[in-house]
């Protein structure tokens, strides 16, 4: 095959995308599409919706079981809790596909809110199923729960428009304020109210 040749076919291959052949990941997201038929608009913000309930339900069904944990079995309350929040991270697969989704999930943005989420998701179900002695698990079984939720929290808040701003104002304002060497901020309508 010639030089020639070659660079005819690349071109006409650039310009005819039918003819490219689709990468691993496209084929995927084509079998999932294809299996999950198009729902409405309506469809997709009630299943969001319904999932995402379902998931708070869980997770706040898990507080049911906080005796258990507290008398030293923590299986079945780190378990529904977890799998609560995997079910309110899956529901917004409605809303925009499961592999968009991950797509979003593993973004520049979300990263490290993603990364943190996991980690302390799998970390609250190694310490739960652990079979070995680890010291001190139900303090670390709490600390690990507790950042899965804020890890989860500000996931959430990533896909709110300027919220992860109005959030972080907020904070620096009220935790962080009274280590500044700033005057107070002058009085504004909202102070008159």
């Amino acid at each position: 095959m010639s030089l020639t040749s070659s660079f005819l076919k690349e071109a006409t291959n650039l310009f005819n995308p039918q003819q490219q052949k689709k990468a691993w990941y496209e084929e995927i997201e084509e079998e999932v599409c294809a299996i999950c038929p198009q729902m409405s608009y309506q469809q997709r913000i009630g299943g969001c919706v319904f999932f995402m309930m379902l998931g708070f339900v869980l997770s706040l069904g898990s507080l049911t079981r906080i005796i258990q944990l507290l008398a030293g079995n923590p299986k079945p309350f780190a378990l529904m809790y977890s799998i609560g929040n995997i079910v309110s991270i899956c529901s917004t697969c409605f809303l925009y596909g499961p592999w968009t989704q991950a797509k979003k999930m593993f973004a520049t943005t979300r990263l490290v809110t993603t990364g943190v989420y996991l980690f302390f998701l799998g970390f609250t179900l190694f310490l739960a199923f652990y079979k070995h002695y680890i010291p001190a698990r139900g303090l670390l079984l709490l600390f690990s729960i507790c950042a899965q939720f804020l890890a989860l929290s500000w996931y959430s808040i990533t896909f709110i428009p300027f919220a992860r701003d109005l959030v972080k104002n907020c904070l620096c304002n009220t935790c962080c304020g009274c280590f500044r060497n700033e005057p107070p901020p002058q009085p504004g309508f909202f102070s008159l109210l």
